[in-house]
């Protein structure tokens, strides 16, 4: 009798409940301010992968936050008398809701169209009344380029507009790392328990620069990432692995062993029959004409 399955163990409710109940959530000085405000949870397409993430809206004090989950369990952290658990920690963040309307407009960037027209999800409908309401938020020549024809009010994406938007946004993260004196060397080993000299510690510009080029842009899609990299005058790393290097060398001498292997003619070697000796013969010349002993063994038809 085969061996039964353990069956897998299903939370219940209580369980879940609990699960939410152990979050501890991170959040910025502003939205702290006032709890009688309307924020509400949603979820809109983040910006650089399309998928959907939560956010933090609230309509009244015009603010939109991302919310970044961590799993942090086997955590706790103490509240007086009392030790309280942590399964997830949750980050909220404030954005600019122009990073996220401006994948909308680059779709549509061919020709001037509504705003209704832009703002449209095909996929989530549901959406659409969101986007509109963030269009409200920003001010939208800083992406994009509008037109009045009569009544009606025409939009287009203004590449140009878009990146002189984006230039300060990095001017003033590289300003915020250099005031907090953050290591942005890649080579460096940064640790807790070592001092680090002020030669370690100093950074150029320029790494400052694309460090928080780095930072926004991952709410950028690829193609904006290229050319505001190229409007910042920054230029583009080029990978030196000596060990990627290495293995491609090794790979091209295997190759290369391999064809010529395939390239050598194979030799073939003569078959030496061995001389028969004269009561060889003798057998040899008995045999012929008789039946072998399993021929016996057959059924007769």
């Amino acid at each position: 009798m085969a061996p039964r399955g353990r069956k897998p163990k299903v939370k219940n409710e209580q369980e879940s409940t609990e699960f939410e109940k152990n979050r501890y959530i991170i959040l910025p000085d502003s939205l702290t301010r006032d709890k009688n405000t309307d924020r509400r949870l949603i979820k809109l397409r983040h910006p650089q992968t399309s998928e959907l993430a939560i956010f933090v809206y609230s309509e009244n004090d015009k603010t939109l936050a991302q919310m970044r989950s961590l799993p942090f369990s086997h955590r706790s952290f103490f509240k007086g008398n009392e030790i309280i658990p942590i399964d997830r920690i949750d980050f909220v963040t404030l954005v600019d809701p122009l990073f996220l309307l401006l994948p909308y407009f680059i779709k549509c960037s061919s020709m001037f169209c509504p705003l209704d027209q832009i703002l449209v999800d095909e996929d989530l409908s549901e959406l659409n009344n969101l986007l509109m309401k963030l269009s409200e938020l920003s001010n939208l020549k800083q992406i994009a380029t509008k037109k009045e024809v009569g009544d009606l009010i025409l939009w287009q994406y203004n590449e140009k507009n878009t990146l002189e938007w984006l230039t300060p946004k990095i001017d003033k993260v590289a300003k915020v790392l250099v005031n907090q004196q953050i290591n942005v060397n890649q080579n460096a080993a940064i640790s807790s328990s070592f001092k680090l000299s002020e030669t370690i510690i100093h950074s150029t510009d320029e790494q400052y620069k694309r460090y928080a080029y780095d930072i926004i842009s991952e709410y950028l899609h690829i193609d904006i990432q290229k050319s505001l990299l190229k409007h910042l005058e920054l230029p583009e790393i080029v990978e030196c692995n000596k060990r990627k290097a290495n293995e491609n060398n090794d790979v091209n001498k295997k190759m290369k062993h391999v064809q010529v292997e395939f390239d050598e003619k194979p030799k073939v070697e003569k078959t030496v029959i061995p001389k028969l000796s004269a009561k060889d013969k003798a057998l040899k010349k008995a045999a012929t004409g008789t039946k072998s002993i399993s021929s016996f063994f057959k059924k007769s038809v």
